[in-house]
């Protein structure tokens, strides 16, 4: 049986399955990449599972996504060619972590690409400095829970940021140079800031509130 047979292909294969709740389904990492290709919805590989959940965004994720990737845009932009901005549809790949591969909302990757390559054609990043993710009911628990802990194996990776999407509010982890350790910092005023890269962002630019 073949991995396109095996695993939902569709969207709304997926929904009669999973009612709109993140799936796991046990898999070979052969069977990961076969589904990423094959699948119209978002998949990550963890713990010898495949993680997929429903291609759909509302219109809030959406907003807030498009936003912080225009500001990272500003601070890391085309004419630097020692960082790159993707959004969700290039996964990073973690191979301190099991060869997790996950598909954060946004990433800024260091240049040149450092690639896992599955085959010719299908890789995944392996320099990330930068990665958020913007919650919702149901992911809040596995950003939390599976990728958080992955994502601060990655080498060199500095920043990563978690939107919530009710309310004005960013939970901000980065690496300390000096020690290897993460600083938490939690911001849930329009007024508070942050810096990335000596640049300043207002939770106020995020949330598009002037």
């Amino acid at each position: 049986m073949t991995a396109s047979t095996k695993f939902p292909r569709t969207n709304d294969e997926l929904f009669e399955l999973s009612k709109g709740e993140i799936l796991r389904f046990p898999a070979t990492f052969d069977e990961f990449w076969e589904v990423m290709e094959a699948a119209e919805y978002r998949v990550d590989y963890f713990n010898q599972e495949i993680i997929a959940s429903m291609s759909y965004e509302s219109e809030p994720h959406s907003n807030l996504t498009t936003e912080l990737l225009h500001l990272l845009k500003t601070i890391f932009p085309k004419s630097n060619p020692d960082f790159k901005v993707h959004n969700s549809n290039r996964p990073i790949c973690i191979p301190a972590c099991e060869h997790a591969v996950f598909n954060p909302d946004g990433s800024v990757v260091a240049q040149p690409a450092k690639l896992f390559e599955y085959r010719p054609g299908m890789n995944a990043e392996l320099t990330p400095v930068l990665l958020f993710e913007v919650l919702s009911k149901n992911t809040r628990v596995y950003d939390f829970g599976d990728k958080l802990p992955c994502y601060k194996k990655i080498p060199g990776l500095r920043h990563i940021l978690f939107l919530e999407t009710e309310r004005p509010e960013v939970l901000l982890f980065e690496r300390l140079e000096e020690t290897d350790q993460w600083l938490e910092t939690h911001f849930n005023s329009l007024a508070d800031q942050f810096t990335v890269e000596q640049t300043v962002i207002r939770l106020r630019d995020i949330y598009g509130t002037g």
